[in-house]
């Protein structure tokens, strides 16, 4: 497609995602008129309005409409799930049925979770787009200590199963699409493109190696499983290793708090910038020496079906990454030398993988850089597009 299409395109995603791993740019670059619901999930320090609507043309924004939203509080957060799925639901249908009387034709509606994916074909049933794309990131095991947590992601699941008969439908790894061949979603012969978070092509960032303390960073929605507290756990024998540490942490979510208190009984400087706009969070990640996506070992995770966008980020900013084994990429990120895979409850793995990047530090550098050139926003998303003529 070129920047001149003529195409019309709902996108819907949940925040902080609206742009992960460039999309929402390359849907601005590559459609006439592009439609963004953005949808609050988690409550993100800095970041006021959660549900928008948000109309540009030719890449520039025209107009943005706040739509109704309850308040957010990470205590109730999943109880009011079902509440909150109903007002979504309301929101994006009689929207949507706005911007067809509006644009007169609606080509295409894009999304990335289930739930808005199974919206999107009922729209399709009611005239009002005429193609849907269900972009695959996820996948919720239905297992969790908490019973109410358990049965919200079975009541999903059966969103997921109806939504992987979309239009077009794609998956950001291979376990995704395997995983729904083994429960006889699709047959084995099934073939669907895979297409990953994509990475932005930055310019080698410089890395001032005068300073002799140690900075590791962390990007993404503040959870405890996705491993950040690591640093906290540790952080008597990193103090001890390497000296001083400042640990820098963009984002905000549900265990904002709870990390905060962490960090301050710790020997951690830790500073926390909340939800950063736009690309400002690659002023505070270029200096960082690693970069932590280590998620934790459980089944319950749901980090283990996805494709971090944190870690594209680290690699795009030629950052060196320590992961664990629990997503796909970490094989492909310790293959090609842009980073190591530890053992999340391995205090001894956590200090020889800091030790290791740390002495190659600048072929590790060179090595995540590289990395993230494979997997350039433009030369992956168009096969997702290829069919809008």
């Amino acid at each position: 497609m070129s920047s001149t299409s003529a195409k019309s395109i709902i996108y819907v995603n949940y925040s902080p995602y609206e742009n992960s791993g460039k999309i929402l740019d390359y849907l601005l670059d590559n459609f006439k008129n592009v439609c963004v619901f953005s949808i609050g999930f988690h409550s993100l320090v800095n970041k006021k309005n959660y549900n928008n609507l948000s109309i540009y043309k030719n890449g520039k924004l025209k107009k943005s409409y706040s739509l109704f939203q309850l308040p957010i509080s990470s205590k109730f957060v999943f109880l009011l799930i079902p509440i909150r799925s109903v007002i979504t639901f309301l929101e994006i249908i009689i929207y949507s049925i706005w911007l067809k009387t509006k644009f007169k034709r609606i080509d295409i509606y894009f999304t990335v979770n289930a739930f808005t994916a199974w919206i999107g074909r009922l729209l399709k049933a009611m005239g009002v787009i005429d193609k849907t794309i269900f972009w695959v990131w996820d996948y919720y095991p239905p297992i969790h200590e908490n019973i109410f947590i358990m049965f919200m992601r079975l009541v999903y699941w059966q969103f997921d199963k109806t939504s992987s008969h979309s239009d077009i439908v794609a998956f950001v790894n291979r376990r995704l699409l395997d995983l729904r061949k083994d429960l006889g979603i699709y047959t084995k012969i099934s073939q669907y493109p895979i297409v990953p978070i994509g990475t932005d092509k930055l310019p080698f960032p410089n890395f001032d190696t005068k300073n002799k303390n140690l900075t590791i960073g962390f990007i993404g929605v503040l959870k405890k499983s996705q491993g950040l507290e690591l640093i906290f756990n540790n952080a008597a024998a990193l103090k001890r290793e390497f000296g001083d540490i400042k640990y820098e942490i963009v984002g905000s979510g549900p265990d904002e708090d709870y990390l905060k208190a962490r960090a301050k009984k710790s020997k951690i400087t830790a500073n926390f910038y909340g939800y950063l706009e736009g690309d400002s969070f690659n002023e505070v990640l270029k200096n960082c020496a690693i970069g932590i996506a280590t998620y934790t070992p459980e089944v319950s995770n749901v980090s283990q079906y996805g494709d971090p966008g944190k870690i594209k980020r680290y690699l795009s900013l030629g950052i060196p990454v320590i992961t664990t084994n629990i997503v796909e990429i970490s094989k492909e990120i310790e293959k090609s030398g842009a980073g190591v895979i530890i053992d999340y409850n391995s205090q001894k793995d956590l200090i020889a993988a800091i030790k290791k990047i740390k002495s190659k530090h600048s072929t590790y550098r060179k090595n995540a850089y590289k990395l993230s050139q494979k997997f350039y926003y433009k030369k992956i998303y168009p096969k997702m597009f290829s069919f809008v003529k």
